[in-house]
């Protein structure tokens, strides 16, 4: 890594201040989680482009890019299709997710009992598939027309926008990798609190800055597949806690998360590409996978950080 930022603030922040065009770097400096003059080069580009960068604070940690031009809300609306590695159709989407949908599900599924619930981001609609036979009411919220006319014709109701939502009253919110694309982070934030009843609860998951992959291994293969132009920012504990409470939450608590395991991150190694949880699941047990999760847990590396908060 070589550092952007250097010497006197005075003298440098003004000259690379303007190279950076990003929503969220302003947001961030902002509110006190990074500063101008403690910027690195984390990657030189995204998987997208080779010209946007990928920056961190070493302050605080937070790695956020160097562009964000074209990204927002609008940018998801003018989609057409999947992720290219969720697969080309919907079938493939889901069961791709599959997986991830089963653990959130289960996690949550107590707190969703009887209760009006929300899943904003929805995609194909996985997790109100799982969670409609315990809530009360479930609702989505899937900006991107095609696939949001794919889950009302499955029987959801999902909307393009949480204004849209006939409820002022949710009790559950759920964004599950959905954050770090957003431009405008807290002001959605705070749409979402406006429809939420009081003593509501929401949960964030949101990939982690600190991820092993990256923090420890320092893998190249993974930062460049890793590193996109629609992810605007990879949080660390402190930054979301302070989205959270600047959008008016409370109670907040932010716990580390594992999404994939052991046999996932040997494939890297191996292979230097993504699908070992896959491809290898020889590797893998419920006891293996849940001891690598604890122990990644316990030096802060996972790859993913999960956010509780109350309304």
């Amino acid at each position: 890594m070589h550092c952007l930022f250097g010497g006197n603030k005075k003298d440098t922040s003004l000259k690379y201040r303007k190279m950076i065009n990003n929503k969220i770097f302003s947001l961030l400096c902002e509110i006190g989680v990074c500063k101008e003059d403690r910027i690195e080069v984390v990657y030189p580009g995204v998987r997208e482009s080779n010209d946007i960068s990928v920056l961190r604070c070493q302050e605080s940690g937070v790695i956020f890019l160097s562009q964000s031009e074209g990204i927002g809300i609008q940018h998801f609306q003018e989609k057409t299709q999947y992720c290219e590695f969720r697969g080309k159709t919907r079938r493939e989407a889901k069961l791709a997710g599959y997986e991830d949908c089963v653990k959130r599900s289960k996690s949550i599924e107590s707190i969703v009992i009887n209760k009006k619930y929300l899943d904003f981001g929805t995609g194909t609609a996985n997790i109100l598939e799982f969670l409609t036979p315990f809530a009360k009411e479930t609702f989505g919220v899937e900006p991107q027309k095609d696939i949001r006319d794919e889950a009302i014709k499955e029987g959801h109701n999902v909307f393009a926008d949480i204004e849209d939502v006939p409820a002022d009253d949710l009790e559950v919110v759920t964004l599950f990798h959905v954050l770090e694309h957003l431009d405008d982070p807290i002001g959605i934030l705070k749409k979402i609190r406006d429809k939420m009843g009081d003593g509501g609860q929401i949960v964030i998951e949101v990939p982690h800055a600190n991820d092993f992959l990256l923090s420890f291994l320092d893998l190249e293969s993974f930062k460049k597949f890793t590193f996109r132009s629609d992810h605007l920012i990879l949080h660390t504990r402190e930054s979301l806690h302070k989205f959270l409470k600047i959008a008016g939450f409370r109670d907040i608590v932010i716990k580390g998360h594992q999404r994939f395991p052991l046999a996932n991150h040997l494939y890297w190694l191996k292979h230097g590409k993504h699908g070992g949880h896959k491809e290898w699941s020889f590797l893998r047990s419920v006891q293996l996978d849940e001891a690598y999760s604890d122990l990644l847990k316990g030096i802060d590396k996972t790859d993913t950080l999960i956010a509780f908060a109350m309304k």
